[in-house]
Formats: structure tokens, C-alpha cells, sequence
């Protein structure tokens, strides 16, 4: 048996709902693809979150439609002529297609074909399961078919995580977290290898369902949650030894703060999914809180590698003598300047300088200390006068969530520019309040590159709501601990594909 194809190459907005009208005249199936794929107009579609395209088609779309002569006219001569007056009918004007006949094949067997097993490294394998599983006794097979999940072991970024796997041996009873899972394939292997509890997450709920279907495959006992789930593995006080992310350089971006606070102290992050030419920049985005380097290079592909520092709870209960000798020599000198200047210069940029932070990564010793040195500081302000400058630091802020939506979907299509909103919490984390910063949006199209930069300053970003509870917040500043929720109205250019969020001050 044969099937008779025909391709229509039409515009973006036609090619949705041609596919439907084809489909309600007796089209077997219906594809859209990029007409221009593989030569130079190529247009690829990027999805990331946030930012997906509105319109899933491509400038010029081949829409390919499969009828099979057996059960309808298509293999009349006069099926195609009557098939276009149909469709200018429905409302469509179009040339005649191009059409080929396809021969009936064994589908499955010539996809199955084209997946053989993947060994990655010494021991690891990705074995389909119309495969037979290598003779090796010391193989670590992962049975994982290819699926509506990202992650078979083809890809290198995927590549680069199993094989850091493989390459670390102290994984036994290690708690891990695999940030955005997709088919489970990184949580499957790393329980194989000994981590105990593993944990994956992903936004895509089709991936919750392949991961958990692998994983049962696998006879390995992981547990898969959505993010929206609000499943105690997700929350704010469950730390993991090793966190692994395998997904984009923006989103990896943009969940630093979260990453990061899903570490135990002592724990390793490894993010994939980085091209080599963005790791400067996911590593600058890290650096506020961990030193991340390049662990190994794939294909133009990196697999970055940190340690979030170990608190030791010993020296927090009982500091070493010359510890404490150093705290004592410090508040004694600052006590010395505080008497010594009297207007108090000083103290503007000592306090900042020596202020704990108030989000729990500051030890108690350090937060104690500050708490009566703020109490000795307002008696002599009381008894000395005081010169008040506001405090501007960089490193009072920490970006909580910064997410961006479209904010009415197809009537964005109607403008020259996309309307959408800009969700960022960000809080003061330091014992002192600090002026608030300004906040720079860059726009970047999907080569990395930046095609718009908005600046915003405090008066334009933040909350009329919070302006009002604090009239002098541009005298003052926020007060310690404050976590401002703001909405921001973007007019994004068609091209955007991503964005950075930062903090800082003209």
C-alpha cells in the first residue's frame, strides 16, 4: 500500500489552522515545518519560559498533509483539483502543491533503527528497550526510549551530566535534585550509581509522566513533583547534596537565586545546557554566592561545576581564641572611630560594611554581635549627633524571582511590539536599610545577543503602594528584610528570546 503526500507552503499565520482544514477534509496527518530548513533563511523557534512564540510556524511553513488512496479519493486525478476549491472555499487561496507518493513501511522498526545504545564513559549505557543490554558485569544500564521527554544520552549537554555522574565515586546516600528532569534520565542514573533521596522536577507535566514510566523501567525508586505541587521536596527548608540542572543558559540564569538555595552547605551544583560561549556569564551570575568553573567541554557544549561553602557548626557554637580576638579587635576599633570622629563620618561606612545578613546564611554569633553594636551605636548618635548618609550596597540585594509573561496573548501579534509583564520580588538582605537600586532589563534575541536595555529607577519600578509607606525610601531606604513584589509593563521586540534581570546603581 501507498500514501499520496502533498506540501502547501504558505505564511506563518495561515499554517494552523490550514493543518485543521486539511484534517477536516480526510488528511491521514498533518506537519508544519520550516520551509527554509537546512539552508540559509533558516528560522528556529526558541521556547523558553516565559517567552514562547505565540504562533508555532516558521515565516514560510511546508505543511505536509498524508492521505491514503485505500479509503478516499486522493488517488483520483481529479482529487487535487477538487481538494484547492474546498479549501478556497474554507478561505484559503493556494497554489497547487507538490506531492510524492510514500510507500508503506515498517514505522517502527525504522525508528527503532535509528536509536542504537549510547555508552557514555566506562560504564554507563543508554540502552533502548528493543535492545539487547551489554554483556559487561560492571555496566550501569539505563533503559530509556526515546520520547515527548527531553533526554536520551544523544544530546551533549546530557552527555556531560551522566558522565560527571559516573566520574564522581562519593554518590552513595547522597541526596540529589534534578532541576527541569525531563524524561528522569540524570535522576535514573545517579540512583543507580547510589544518590539516596533522589528528587526530579519539570515544569512539562508530559515529562512527569515519562520520567516516572522510566524510572518504574528502571526498577529505581525516585520521586517526580511539579513545581506547583507544593510537595515538601520542593520547600524552602529541604536541602540536597547535589544539584543538577540540564536545561538553558537564560533559565539557568534566572533560577540562580532558587538553585542555589536548594544547596546543602558543602554541596555541589552542576548546571548543563550552556554553550561555551555563554559560561562567563552564568559564572558571573553565580558568583554572589559560589565560585562555578568549567568541569568539561563537549561539542561546543559546557558542564559547569561548584561548591557552596561548608559552614562548620563547631566554630559558630565555640570560635577559635584568635577568632575572637579579631571580632574584639574590630568592634574596639570601630568603638575608637565612633569617639574620635564625632559628626561620625565613619560609621556610614563601617555599618554596611559589618552588617549580617538577615535571609539565615549570616551565623547567630555574627547577628547578635551587630545587634548590640547597632544599640551602642544609636546612644552615642543620641549623646554625639550623628551625620546620617543613606546606604547604597550592591550586595544588599538578592533577585528572588524574576519571571516574564506575555500580558494578552494573540492581540500581542496586532503591534509592532509584544505587551507583556515583568514579574521580580527582590529583598533587602541586610541588618540595615539600604536606598533601593535601580533595575536593568536587557532583551536578548536567540544568539545571546542584546537588542534592548531598559533601565528603571526606584521611583519608575517600585510599588506606588510601598512608595507610600515609605515617603523617604530615597532618603532612608528600604527598611532590613523588606521583600518588594513589583509588576513591570515591557514592550518586548518581536525578537526577543530572552532576558537578564540585574540590580545596580548609576
Amino acid at each position: 500500500m501507498s500514501y499520496r503526500e502533498l506540501v502547501f507552503t504558505v505564511a506563518a499565520e495561515t499554517a494552523e489552522p490550514l493543518g485543521d482544514a486539511l484534517l477536516d477534509l480526510g488528511a491521514l496527518s498533518v506537519t508544519v515545518e520550516d520551509d527554509a530548513a537546512g539552508g540559509y533563511d533558516e528560522n528556529p523557534l526558541y521556547g523558553e519560559p516565559g517567552l514562547s512564540p505565540e504562533v508555532q510556524a516558521w515565516d514560510r511553513s511546508a505543511v505536509t498533509a498524508l492521505f491514503n488512496p485505500d479509503i478516499d479519493a486522493s488517488g483520483s486525478a481529479e482529487f487535487i483539483p477538487e481538494l484547492l476549491v474546498a479549501l478556497k472555499e474554507a478561505g484559503f487561496q493556494l497554489a497547487h502543491p507538490q506531492e510524492k507518493t510514500v510507500e508503506e513501511q515498517d514505522w517502527v522498526r525504522l525508528t527503532q533503527s535509528q536509536f542504537a545504545p549510547i555508552q557514555i564513559g566506562e560504564r554507563i549505557w543508554v540502552v533502548p528497550s528493543w535492545h539487547e543490554a551489554p554483556t559487561d558485569p560492571n555496566a550501569i544500564c539505563l533503559a530509556v526510549d526515546p520520547g515527548l521527554a527531553f533526554g536520551t544520552g544523544s544530546h551533549p549537554t546530557t552527555h556531560l551530566c551522566l558522565l560527571w555522574l559516573e566520574q564522581n565515586s562519593h554518590l552513595q546516600n547522597q541526596s540529589l535534585l534534578d532541576y527541569g528532569c525531563g524524561s528522569g534520565i540524570l535522576a535514573i542514573a545517579a540512583a543507580k550509581l547510589g544518590c539516596n533521596p533522589v528528587i526530579g522536577t519539570d515544569i512539562d507535566p508530559q515529562a512527569m509522566v515519562a520520567a516516572r514510566s522510566n524510572a518504574e523501567i528502571n526498577n529505581t525508586v525516585i520521586r517526580f513533583v511539579l513545581p506547583n505541587e507544593n510537595a515538601p521536596e520542593l520547600a524552602a527548608e529541604t536541602k540536597y547534596d547535589i544539584v543538577m540542572a540540564n536545561i538553558l543558559a537564560n533559565p539557568l540564569q534566572v533560577l540562580a537565586p532558587a538553585l542555589v538555595n536548594k544547596m546543602c552547605p558543602g554541596g555541589q551544583i552542576v548546571l548543563s545546557g550552556v554553550l561555551a560561549r555563554q559560561a562567563d556569564e552564568v559564572i558571573a551570575t553565580y558568583s554572589q554566592w559560589l565560585k562555578l568553573s568549567v568541569w568539561k567541554e563537549s561539542e561546543g557544549w559546557v558542564c559547569l561545576h561548584g561548591t557552596l561553602a561548608k559552614e562548620d557548626k563547631k566554630s559558630i557554637s565555640a570560635l577559635p581564641a584568635q577568632k575572637k580576638s579579631l571580632k574584639l579587635t574590630l568592634l574596639c576599633g570601630f568603638f575608637l572611630l565612633l569617639l574620635v570622629f564625632g559628626e561620625h563620618l565613619s560609621r556610614n561606612s563601617l555599618l554596611p560594611a559589618l552588617a549580617p545578613r538577615v535571609d539565615g546564611s549570616s551565623n547567630a554569633f555574627s547577628v547578635g554581635a551587630f545587634s548590640v553594636l547597632q544599640k551602642i551605636d544609636q546612644k552615642l548618635c543620641r549623646a554625639l549627633g550623628c551625620l546620617n548618609r543613606p546606604v547604597s550596597d550592591f550586595a544588599a540585594w538578592k533577585i528572588t524571582l524574576a519571571v516574564m509573561s506575555p500580558e494578552n496573548g494573540l492581540e500581542g501579534l496586532k503591534n509592532a511590539s509584544n505587551p507583556s509583564m515583568m514579574q521580580v520580588e527582590i529583598q533587602n538582605r541586610l541588618a540595615i536599610a539600604v536606598l533601593p537600586p535601580h533595575l536593568e532589563i536587557m532583551l536578548t534575541d536567540a544568539e545571546e545577543s542584546e537588542i534592548q536595555s531598559i533601565q528603571l529607577t526606584p521611583k519608575e519600578w517600585l510599588p506606588v503602594a510601598l512608595q507610600e509607606k515609605h515617603p523617604e525610601y530615597l532618603r532612608i531606604g528600604i527598611p532590613s528584610g523588606d521583600l518588594i513584589e513589583a509588576e513591570l509593563p515591557i514592550s518586548l521586540p518581536q525578537n526577543t528570546a530572552g532576558y537578564r534581570v540585574r540590580a545596580l546603581y548609576p
